[in-house]
């Protein structure tokens, strides 16, 4: 048994499929079959249940996935120890998000703050982020809806509002409020499918007993606002984005369905020690959305002209 099985091992118990993790590992499958034959050989016990193509892992597999990862978790200290006492050792966070406004200023007054921490950064949708937080490839997830998987932790950072965004032309552009029915018919710009944004509008407007009839899909939000600027449609944003919104030719009008709400969430698989660095990038993320969900119960109300004046003397957040 050598560290190459166990990885090999870990992996496979983490897909539960071997055509994926052969992949993953970049090995032929035949080849990872055979690695892990040899390790419950070794071991003199199945760690997996064979049905037909898919694989499980069973209670033994469990139990020994525990002790692996704890193990490489000791050697990953002890790699970081021997770095640090070689005076070599600098810390990387591995930080993954959904498109958010104040990301970028979130990060920057850490590191002016902390020069000496290095960072790693992921934007993508929910689904993506999800993946590698399940492959433990990043250290910190930030993301609406909340992602639950097993061995993580998650705490809630902030609810928002989600809005309609219209140009200062559409019938709507004047009203305070609307209700989400009244928005049945009209076409709509959208994140495409597998966004979280995408998907909890989506599921909201199926509540409200119809699908919305999205006409144009796109994957940066920030093209969102220029195409409903344009006329080409309407569409939901959340109040965050709205703060960052100084173009006085749309419009952010509060839809007044109940919960028509989204929550954004922390998310950092449990760990038996956390840097300090770690856990001082945690606390400073927790208490700078505390602030923004500060600011956002503090903003007017953005419907109709109100909206348009206030803008322009919006500051944005330090």
């Amino acid at each position: 048994m050598d560290l190459l099985q166990l990885k090999y091992f870990q992996t496979v118990a983490r897909r539960e499929h071997i055509t994926q993790a052969a992949k993953e590992l970049n090995i032929a499958q035949p080849s990872l079959s055979q690695t892990i034959a040899r390790l419950e050989d070794d071991l003199g016990v199945s760690l997996f249940d064979r049905l037909g193509r898919n694989i499980r892992l069973n209670e033994a597999g469990r139990t020994f996935l525990q002790h692996v990862e704890r193990a490489f978790t000791e050697l990953e200290k002890g790699k970081r120890e021997a770095i640090r006492i070689s005076g070599n050792y600098e810390e990387v966070i591995t930080v993954a998000s959904i498109h958010l406004p104040f990301v970028s200023e979130m990060l920057a007054a850490f590191v002016s703050k902390y020069p000496e921490t290095r960072f790693r950064f992921h934007q993508g949708c929910y689904n993506s982020m999800k993946q590698l937080l399940k492959d433990k490839e990043i250290d910190l997830c930030v993301s609406a809806p909340p992602i639950e998987l097993p061995n993580t932790t998650n705490i809630t950072l902030l609810t928002e509002e989600l809005k309609l965004l219209v140009p200062t032309g559409h019938p709507l552009a004047n009203r305070d409020s609307v209700q989400l029915i009244e928005v049945e018919k009209e076409a709509f710009i959208g994140l495409k499918a597998g966004f979280g944004l995408r998907d909890a509008t989506d599921g909201l407007c199926q509540k409200a007993g119809y699908t919305p009839n999205v006409i144009f899909e796109v994957e940066d939000p920030a093209l969102l606002h220029k195409l409903v600027r344009a006329g080409i449609g309407i569409s939901f944003i959340p109040s965050l984005w709205e703060l960052e919104n100084t173009d006085p030719s749309t419009v952010a009008v509060r839809i007044t369905d109940p919960n028509f709400s989204r929550t954004i969430s922390l998310t950092w698989p449990e760990r038996q020690e956390l840097s300090p660095s770690f856990e001082r990038f945690r606390i400073y993320v927790v208490e700078y959305f505390h602030k923004l969900q500060q600011r956002l119960a503090s903003t007017p109300a953005q419907g109709g002209v109100e909206k348009q004046r206030y803008v322009i003397g919006l500051e944005r957040l330090i």
